[in-house]
């Protein structure tokens, strides 16, 4: 699948809880637990949920896989992605990326 091709398709999504291993906790953990939501790389809904968590935490290095969701995004969530990435592109365009720190 080329680049257009992926882009402008429904992609798959993770959602995870892992061990904070943050000290302090960070303001985002409920219970000494954090949440990580990630796009699939390709294929990897193929292999079930535990599989497909433990790949997402292994790239991430979290530990402590828990309460793991795996879905495709919406027509409208696709949408969004792409506007966003058009005006991303844009905004490159223009000389304004996110690389400027705040200068823009």
């Amino acid at each position: 699948m080329n680049r257009e091709e992926l882009l402008a398709s429904n992609r798959w999504m993770v959602r995870y809880t892992h061990t904070c291993t943050c000290d302090p906790y960070c303001l985002g953990s409920k219970n000494g637990r954090c949440g990580n939501t990630t796009y699939l790389n390709g294929g990897e809904q193929e292999l079930g949920l535990e599989a497909v968590a433990e790949a997402m935490a292994r790239s991430f290095k979290h530990e402590g896989i828990a309460d793991v969701e795996v879905w495709q995004e919406t027509d409208e969530v696709r949408d969004r992605r792409i506007a966003a990435h058009k005006r991303a592109e844009a905004d490159e365009a223009r000389g304004i990326w996110w690389g400027m720190g705040g200068a823009n």
